[in-house]
């Protein structure tokens, strides 16, 4: 595409930055950005639930509403080329499925189950990775008549790739929790994927959730993640994160009926501040040890506590701390606290709390 298309493409994601768009907004940007620098008929950006890896919003273009099962079916229960669970973990981002099959796509399920049909000649994955945690993945098909992603298109949405992390990292950085009254719903699914029961206001929550193109019943991030939780080896509860069409941060309680019968209880509440505040820390890309190190920021420690809780020296303290300010944008632990504590919990809280005289 050139060094023009890759700038246009760049500059896009630099203005929704600079205007502040919200989360659904720099996605669909991001899309457009990568429509700038590759081909491509059809595509799935995801943001993820870091913990778990599943869809959490996004945009889904090209797609039909039957392509949806068989494309989450395949990430989740397929033995299958550059999964996106590989390509949160590896160190190249970017990658083909021409490539990892070495041009024969027949090996791949996921061709033969969802691409050989819609006459993709290739697929483009990516996996945007803030420090250790992945923020959101995009999956991109190309046309038959395009052939495989060229080598330039390839490096391209590597650098791509880096710039739309940062973006959609501040993105994330500046949720605002949306506060809400409504109760907790409940929502029955069967081994076949279908919804057998839900308590009153299921409906109107699961349209809020939907995705175009998703189909009638399931929305795609529930089904996901009741996938996951009917199919896992464990066998126990699994609780992601998503977002509705307005923004609003929600949690998914997934639990596996009794016996072997495939069954699962979906519980959707509204998701609480300390769901807020770790989001907050993991869109800008912290490690483990600074997460802890930040929390203890906030708890009011000083440095030499924080080493002796961490066992860690005081200098590798300092270091941490000089790294979580400058990732989050503060200089300071007061505007470290504002910026995660005040402003994301304190505010909803004064909003949900009943007073009286």
């Amino acid at each position: 595409m050139g060094v023009a298309a890759f700038t246009r493409a760049r500059d896009r994601l630099l203005a929704a930055d600079t205007a502040e768009r919200p989360v659904q907004t720099v996605c669909e940007e991001i899309v457009r950005a990568f429509h700038d620098i590759a081909r491509f008929d059809a595509c799935a950006f995801m943001t993820t639930d870091p913990e778990t890896l599943l869809p959490s919003g996004g945009v889904v273009e090209g797609y039909d509403a039957e392509d949806c099962v068989p494309f989450w079916d395949n990430e989740l229960l397929d033995a299958d080329f550059n999964k996106f669970s590989d390509l949160a973990r590896s160190h190249d981002p970017v990658v083909t499925l021409f490539d990892a099959v070495d041009g024969d796509l027949e090996r791949s399920p996921r061709y033969r189950k969802l691409f050989a049909r819609a006459g993709v000649s290739d697929e483009l994955r990516a996996a945007f990775v803030a420090g250790s945690s992945c923020l959101a993945v995009g999956s991109f098909a190309r046309p038959a008549e395009a052939g495989a992603f060229t080598a330039e298109e390839v490096t391209d949405a590597r650098q791509l790739v880096s710039v739309a992390t940062t973006v959609l990292r501040r993105a994330l950085g500046r949720v605002a929790q949306q506060t809400s009254t409504d109760p907790p719903i409940v929502v029955m699914i069967d081994a076949a994927g279908e919804i057998t029961a839900m308590s009153e206001g299921g409906q109107r929550l699961l349209d809020e959730l939907r995705l175009a193109p998703d189909p009638i019943g399931l929305p795609t991030h529930v089904r996901a993640a009741a996938t996951k939780a009917r199919w896992s080896r464990a066998r126990t509860n699994l609780t992601t994160r998503v977002r509705d069409g307005s923004g609003r941060w929600l949690r998914l309680h997934v639990t596996p009926m009794e016996g072997d019968t495939g069954n699962v209880a979906v519980l959707v509440e509204t998701a609480r501040p300390d769901d807020i505040v770790r989001i907050l820390l993991e869109s800008y890309g912290l490690t483990d040890r600074e997460t802890d190190v930040v929390l203890l920021l906030a708890r009011g420690d000083s440095p030499k506590e924080i080493a002796a809780e961490l066992v860690i020296s005081v200098h590798t303290v300092r270091d941490h701390i000089k790294a979580i300010y400058e990732k989050a944008g503060v200089n300071s632990r007061g505007e470290l606290v504002a910026t995660l504590f005040s402003n994301h919990v304190l505010e909803p809280l004064h909003t949900t709390v009943h007073r009286i005289a």
